[in-house]
């Protein structure tokens, strides 16, 4: 499956996180740190893949959709996933988009909204994140000043801490 910078076929973070929850295998469904969550597999190209999906408390909307597993021939925009390595992939990204802010555990593609964890330093998943967080949100997260985010949005982040 070649996944895109816009998400999952057939779904978006744009999508009511009630039809995200009704397309869904649900595997487990809570109300974590303030905002419903769900987990469930979603079948794509003859493959289950596991999906998780967060909500926003305020607006209702999507917050995040991210794909917890990958499969071996996964690509995302056409580069292969499970292949490179973390610096690789990230090198990659730069050709087609913007710098991605590389950590320990993951690859940030802030511009594009969009998030891979790694694990044993290769991309394991894929996070697109709705449009409640604006770029100036996710660079504060970045910058360590997290107490400047407007307090309706900090809810997110306070278990991180």
């Amino acid at each position: 499956m070649d996944f895109t910078k816009s998400g999952i076929p057939g779904f978006s973070v744009t999508d009511s996180f009630a039809d995200v929850k009704q397309r869904l295998d649900i595997v487990r469904a809570g109300n974590d740190f303030g905002f419903e969550s769900v987990m469930g597999y979603l079948p794509l190209d003859g493959k289950r893949y596991l999906m998780g999906a967060t909500q926003n408390p305020m607006t209702y909307d999507i917050d995040s959709v991210e794909l917890r597993e990958l499969f071996k021939g996964d690509t995302f925009e056409g580069i292969a996933l499970g292949e490179m390595t973390a610096q690789e992939f990230a090198g990659e990204l730069v050709k087609i988009g913007s710098v991605p802010i590389m950590e320990d555990t993951g690859i940030w593609w802030v511009d594009e909204r969009v998030c891979f964890y790694v694990y044993e330093d290769v991309p394991s998943t894929i996070c697109w994140w709705g449009k409640d967080l604006v770029d100036d949100e996710i660079k504060t997260i970045f910058s360590g000043k997290i107490e400047d985010l407007d307090p309706n949005v900090y809810h997110l982040y306070e278990a991180e801490e």
